[in-house]
């Protein structure tokens, strides 16, 4: 048991989605990054709670260097975002990350999209 807490305060609340429209600039590099089925698996355990790198590592099951690698990539395109810190069981300091957004929406169709009307 540790004396640290795991887990600091986070910092950032993602506001409104990310909306990618697929014939943007943007849609291929967010395809490029999500090609990857780790980096989605990350994506998605970011999304279901702010994690340090040690955490996500434990439930992908894969070296602490590949996590990092694809959070440097998620990062980079935007998906998500340094939100705080946390600790290892070893009580290192470690950067959290949570979503940059609340969501990422991938459009299709009109420039005319809204998507409080289209969705619901």
């Amino acid at each position: 048991m540790s004396l640290l807490p795991l887990q600091g305060e986070v910092q950032v609340s993602p506001d409104d989605p990310r909306i990618i429209e697929l014939d943007d600039d943007v849609a291929d590099i967010a395809f490029e990054v999500l090609a990857a089925s780790t980096t989605r698996k990350i994506l998605s355990i970011i999304y279901k709670k702010p994690s340090i790198s040690t955490e996500i590592q434990e439930i992908i099951d894969t070296s602490l260097q590949n996590v990092h690698y694809h959070l440097t990539k998620l990062e980079d395109a935007g998906l998500i975002e340094p939100a705080g810190v946390g600790y290892s069981e070893t009580g290192t300091e470690m950067t959290m990350y949570a979503p940059a957004k609340e969501a990422v929406v991938l459009v299709a169709g009109s420039e005319d999209f809204d998507l409080e009307d289209d969705i619901s």
